[in-house]
């Protein structure tokens, strides 16, 4: 149970770094604003 939990993680964990890279290439905008709204979130 817990090394599916685990494995679960780590290939969202990878999703999401390839959907960075993704849209760091083909929209760098869409990537500035999402870093924006982060940083506006996490109260910097």
């Amino acid at each position: 149970m817990k090394i599916s939990i685990a494995r679960s993680a780590l290939y969202f964990l990878s999703l999401l770094i390839l959907g960075i890279i993704f849209s760091a290439y083909f929209a760098p905008d869409m990537l500035v604003a999402i870093t924006n709204t982060v940083w506006a979130m996490c109260g910097w």
